[in-house]
């Protein structure tokens, strides 16, 4: 599965399955070990996690921020494709330079996709 096809795959799912609106693929590109990588930037509909930011009761509709999102094959992943140095890299060039996470997601042979966070730096667990 090239490059292209990752990324059209995880836009397709962002706005046609997950609901998010406004997904756009970002122009700019990293070169990594012979790979080039892409983010993309979207909208959920929704709050992705439970951090203990301030919830804005007066808003009937809150807008959620906008989230960057990398696609990567599975094969990379196992591979140890991504490591610190080329996190550090996607944070430092590709993101916005307040962005504190990115979502990664991770493309299997059959289609499926699987999301999680990465942030930037240590970040203390959540509360249940």
């Amino acid at each position: 599965m090239g490059t292209t096809d990752i990324i059209s795959l995880v836009k397709n799912n962002l706005l046609f399955f997950q609901m998010w609106t406004e997904v756009e693929i970002l122009q700019e590109v990293i070169s990594w070990k012979e790979n080039k990588l892409n983010l993309l930037r979207g909208r959920p509909p929704h709050k992705l996690s439970n951090d203990t930011d301030a919830e804005d009761d007066e808003s009937p509709v809150p807008t959620q921020p906008l989230e960057f999102i990398l696609p990567i094959n599975m094969s990379q992943y196992k591979e140890y494709f991504l490591t610190l140095e080329c996190l550090t890299k996607i944070f430092a060039q590709l993101s916005n330079p307040s962005t504190e996470r990115i979502l990664l997601a991770i493309i299997n042979d059959d289609g499926t996709i699987v999301y999680y966070f990465i942030y930037k730096g240590v970040r203390k667990p959540k509360r249940n």
